[in-house]
């Protein structure tokens, strides 16, 4: 389909949701027919291992606007929304979730404001961060503070429920990394954006279902995707360590000159192993880069697609 045809491209990534696409797409279409929204749906399959694809297919046959693809295993959300804005022609792109954790009642607002602002993206921010864990919240809060730190950039209320002008996808799809973190890419790319505040708790509303393990997995890609930075932690710790040196230095001319035994064996064991844990967690940091340096020279595709429909 050409551009012009299509005002609005909704992308919904999905996983093992077959036993809930239904109820959820059809409220979801049915908001945006209430509101007037125009627009054809693109839904994902990321390689689920339930029956999501088999319902996806009956919506495809029953709307004419919907159209799908399946990918032949879980390449991740990541993957699902690069793909889904790489397969549709559009003015105007929206990334939303299908759990109605992003509410589809915002998006008339987003479209408006938009529009007002003259923006290129509207930025989903959660006014509050719906039912999590005091765990996850704690390992959540630790994750967007140390992006802050390191790449600058504040995600602490930020969503993957997103309004792109076509001008911001079609930079988007010039980036060929394999390893992509969608977040740090649509801020990273400029153009004016503008926020949108939503609240994520409603009917639809249900536990994150990001394990610690698997938020861990999100920050250390998002991290390292995104900046370099991590590699400096050998320099920093190499010039701490080289001021302690020399504070201990001075210390054992000063005792040896004026005659006073040191111990110090406790000492030395304490900085011997302080010093190789951290030359260990550099090496580490090191060996990861060098792992994804390794992955892009390879040039394998993002996701492989195995089946498609309506597309």
């Amino acid at each position: 389909m050409a551009a012009a045809d299509i005002d609005l491209a909704v992308i919904i990534p999905l996983y093992n949701e077959g036993a809930v696409i239904q109820e959820n797409f059809r409220r979801i279409r049915q908001v945006f027919a209430e509101d007037g929204l125009a627009c054809h749906f693109v839904l994902v399959d990321d390689g689920s291992s339930d029956a999501t694809w088999q319902e996806i297919s009956l919506l495809v046959k029953e709307f004419p606007e919907v159209s799908a693809l399946r990918f032949a295993r879980n390449f991740g959300k990541e993957a699902a929304i690069c793909a889904g804005l790489e397969r549709v022609e559009a003015r105007r792109y929206l990334v939303m979730d299908s759990d109605l954790q992003h509410p589809p009642r915002c998006v008339k607002e987003m479209v408006a404001l938009m529009e007002r602002e003259q923006a290129d993206i509207v930025e989903g921010v959660k006014e509050k961060r719906g039912r999590e864990s005091l765990a996850y919240r704690l390992l959540a809060n630790g994750f967007y503070r140390l992006m802050k730190l390191l790449t600058g950039l504040d995600l602490e209320r930020s969503s993957d429920f997103k309004l792109l002008d076509r001008g911001v996808v079609e930079a988007l799809r010039r980036f060929e990394e394999s390893s992509l973190f969608f977040r740090g890419l649509v801020a990273w790319v400029g153009f004016k954006r503008v926020a949108y505040s939503f609240a994520v708790d409603g009917p639809g509303c249900r536990r994150s279902r990001f394990t610690a393990g698997k938020l861990i997995r999100l920050a250390l890609n998002a991290i390292l995707s995104y900046t370099s930075k991590p590699l400096y932690l050998t320099i920093i710790s190499g010039l701490i360590f080289l001021l302690i040196s020399v504070l201990l230095g001075i210390q054992t001319l000063y005792n040896y000159f004026s005659g006073r035994a040191v111990s110090g064996f406790t000492t030395v064991i304490l900085l011997l192993l302080f010093t190789g844990s951290m030359i260990m967690i550099s090496l580490g940091f090191i060996g990861v880069y060098i792992a994804r340096i390794y992955d892009e020279v390879k040039r394998r595709p993002r996701y492989v697609v195995s089946e498609t429909a309506g597309m």
